[in-house]
């Protein structure tokens, strides 16, 4: 009898016990939902995302008719969900956990299903071989000259091979395995103590009707305008580990394709082989999809070489740089390894002076603004005009009488400083935003070279349509 009031009165200890943490677990849920309903409606929110570099959702505007219709209530669906507070913060977090997940693949880590590429190569390409350029009156020295043939003495054999035997190789991303992921059509891979972004390229599906639109323009222009064609590979092509290589497509053999179809009215620029030649510099960004605007100088010094225009030599600018950076890979593959490894991002001012004159796509003025722009240290790519839909005319000190107009994509917004001191005026038009025909707008303003500047994923994809449009418009 004692045993069995016992258990009664246990029971009723472990059933009060259960319901005062029942009700402390009710009452903790419901304060939480509680602060964080309070939160949404009471703290600030947003209107802009700094990691995703756009402009959050707006309060739709009420009308009967939008309300009748549900865009008034979608709208602010929309806004409710795009503009919560601290919605950076979140973000962050969430991307701090995605990295936690994922399958393991031979050191690759594989969000989705990756698909191998079709003709692509996973050794390094060789490099170019250099032009010679040597005369007959210009023979090496210590070499024994023999008619018309160079003897290299037993001695320089032996020291070339014994050279040649203990150097190391160059340096190329390429050859090296590297822990990374891929993800979205793009790869996070460690190299060299930091963490890189590189878009992967499937392969250039319009490099036919790339030809085809470059050629149709040059012919438009009659011959008597200089058309040059400069398409600049983005970072995958320099420092795609060899692990990832078989799901990137070799973004040279298109860009060497195109130049070996151009017509004899256009002029290739090959600035492959010159910023290959600079890997180890930091020619690319590691945390956007744009290069640096360091490769870009030498990109340009290519094509300044090709139109034989003067090129300042890079001490003559004045240096900038922009400390935690983190450009559109982390907004691509949402990745905290990317967010957490900025890095500096540094832009050049010539040394010579120039104005900038702002218009619309429809070449009507706005107005005379800097090139340089201040910007946030996430947007620090759009220093140059600020971004990509406006025509801008530039006027420098150079009396050469040379104009040039340079169609582009946002790749080649990074070139124009190191034009300015070679060209008397530039115009500065995106093959995207131009609303006017371009065979025309190129006479009408006396323009004596022109140049089709942009990466590979726009000459050889769909980009190269718009070549096409403003020519014909």
């Amino acid at each position: 009898m004692a045993k069995g009031k016992h258990l009664k009165e246990k029971n009723r200890d472990t059933s009060k016990e259960k319901r005062k943490w029942n009700i402390i677990n009710i009452s903790l849920t419901a304060a939480f939902f509680t602060a964080v309903t309070v939160s949404l409606i009471v703290f600030e929110r947003p209107t802009q995302s700094l990691t995703e570099k756009r402009d959050l959702a707006e309060f739709p505007e009420f009308n009967p008719e939008s309300l009748f219709s549900g865009k008034f209530t979608d709208g602010v669906s929309s806004w409710f969900n795009d503009t919560v507070p601290w919605r950076d913060g979140f973000k962050d977090i969430s991307a701090n956990i995605t990295k936690l997940s994922g399958i393991s693949l031979g050191g690759v880590t594989v969000y989705g299903g990756p698909s191998a590429v079709v003709n692509t190569t996973t050794a390094a390409p060789e490099t170019a071989p250099a032009e010679n350029t040597s005369t007959a009156s210009e023979k090496p020295a210590n070499n024994t000259d023999i008619g018309e043939i160079t003897v290299t003495s037993a001695e320089e054999i032996t020291q070339i091979t014994e050279t040649a035997a203990t150097a190391e190789p160059p340096y190329d991303p390429r050859n090296e395995i590297a822990p990374g992921v891929q993800t979205n059509g793009q790869i996070v891979c460690l190299q060299n103590g930091h963490y890189r972004g590189i878009s992967l390229y499937g392969g250039g599906f319009n490099r036919d009707k790339f030809v085809q639109y470059v050629n149709a323009f040059a012919e438009d222009l009659g011959g008597q305008i200089k058309t040059y064609v400069m398409i600049t590979p983005t970072s995958g092509e320099y420092y795609t580990p060899l692990n990832f290589a078989e799901y990137n497509a070799s973004q040279s053999d298109d860009i060497f394709y195109i130049a070996d179809n151009l017509s004899e009215a256009v002029t290739d620029v090959d600035c492959v082989t010159a910023l290959r030649e600079h890997v180890t510099e930091e020619i690319y960004t590691r945390t956007d999809h744009h290069w640096q605007p360091l490769g870009a100088y030498y990109a340009a010094r290519e094509f300044a070489k090709v139109a034989d225009v003067p090129f300042p030599g890079l001490d003559t600018f004045e240096k900038r740089e922009v400390e935690g950076y983190v450009g559109s890979m982390y907004t691509f593959t949402q990745d905290a390894n990317i967010l957490n490894d900025p890095e500096i991002f540094t832009y050049y001012i010539p040394a010579n002076d120039f104005s900038c004159y702002y218009y619309d796509t429809a070449y009507n003025f706005d107005n005379k603004y800097p090139f340089f722009l201040q910007m946030p240290v996430s947007s620090a790519y759009s220093t140059f005009m600020g971004g990509d839909q406006k025509i801008v005319r530039i006027e420098t000190d150079v009396k050469n009488g040379r104009k040039l107009a340079v169609f582009k994509d946002s790749y080649g917004n990074a070139e124009i400083p190191f034009y300015m001191g070679g060209f008397e005026e530039i115009y500065v038009c995106d093959i995207r935003y131009f609303d006017l025909n371009a065979v025309e707008f190129i006479k009408e303003n006396e323009i004596t070279d022109v140049l089709f500047t942009m990466c590979t994923f726009s000459a050889a994809g769909v980009n190269c349509d718009y070549i096409e449009e403003i020519r014909t418009k």
